[in-house]
């Protein structure tokens, strides 16, 4: 199985750039399941937890490397690394949600970010490019603003076609593969929300809401598969919520189509259950919801096969 690498790539601003630092690595990692060879009907993604945060980037932010990790999906990565033992595909991200979002459509871009006139094509005025969380963020988490200068349209045309392609090209080929095989093919796309987001919520090992699953409200998934995972969370001991405030992004909008055998869900994680959200660690617990993930990963294989 491929290795994953946790530390984040943290730079000094006032540090000078190296040729090994400058490498380029690959936009994501993708790891098959541990099977007999034929394709796995299941493929989990963590479009959110990539954590290579390029240099030049770095220096261009007025925030610093911790502040700019708000928005990472800390961790999920690793907490996944056993679903492809348990026989499903894990695909994830290398760069890092600020730098370039993936659960977003390709050009989902905020105006007022460039010095330049944006193409028509782009897409200005989604929510999520309102709220500034678009496909190049002008934002985190907490609202703080990354850039301390305006960007030019060919850098972020350079992330999207460097790293968002080539990540949605390789989703789209193993979930269209499986799809051929079997007749059905399911994706969970995998998340972390800060503890702050479901405050307003009581109960669960968190204190609050545990997991929210999303299904687009029934669009995206048939519904056995999204009460297996219910079903699964909640006979665990946890509190979970159906589509809010989270009803699934855009990889479970545009993927999940239950007509063509496509089945999407979302599911996000309450970071409290595993990690300190200060100085963004693993609890010692926290294999706890490895464990989870991989024993949830064992359950839809067997129901779906």
């Amino acid at each position: 199985m491929t290795s994953i690498d946790m530390s984040a790539e943290e730079p000094e601003k006032n540090s000078k750039p190296n040729s090994e630092l400058n490498s380029e690595p690959t936009p994501f990692t993708l790891t098959s399941s541990h099977g007999n060879g034929s394709p796995s009907k299941w493929l989990i993604t963590s479009p959110h937890s990539g954590h290579y945060y390029p240099r030049d980037f770095i220096l261009k932010s007025k925030l610093d490397s911790q502040q700019l990790r708000l928005s990472e999906d800390m961790h999920i990565d690793a907490l996944l690394a056993d679903a492809p033992q348990a026989g499903a595909g894990l695909l994830s991200a290398t760069y890092p949600r600020a730098y370039v979002d993936l659960n977003r459509e390709p050009y989902e871009l905020d105006a007022s970010m460039f010095s330049d006139p944006l193409p028509d094509y782009v897409n200005k005025d989604s929510t999520r490019v309102l709220g500034g969380l678009g496909t190049i963020a002008k934002i985190v988490t907490e609202r703080l603003e990354i850039y301390d200068r305006p960007l030019v349209f060919s850098e972020a045309e350079q992330r999207i076609e460097k790293i968002y392609f080539p990540f949605h090209t390789c989703l789209k080929q193993q979930i269209e593969t499986a799809r051929d095989f079997w007749g059905k093919a399911y994706l969970l796309d995998v998340h972390s929300m800060p503890s702050n987001a479901v405050r307003k919520y009581k109960g669960g090992k968190s204190g609050s809401v545990d997991f929210v699953l999303g299904n687009r409200h029934g669009r995206s998934c048939d519904a056995d598969i999204y009460d297996v995972v219910y079903d699964f969370l909640t006979d665990a001991g946890y509190y979970v919520e159906k589509n809010k405030p989270y009803a699934g992004g855009y990889i479970t909008e545009h993927y999940g189509n239950p007509s063509e055998g496509f089945h999407t869900l979302q599911l996000e994680v309450n970071r409290k259950l595993y990690m300190n959200e200060t100085s963004y660690d693993l609890l010692g617990n926290s294999d706890e919801i490895r464990n989870l993930f991989s024993d949830l990963v064992s359950r839809l294989i067997n129901k779906t096969h």
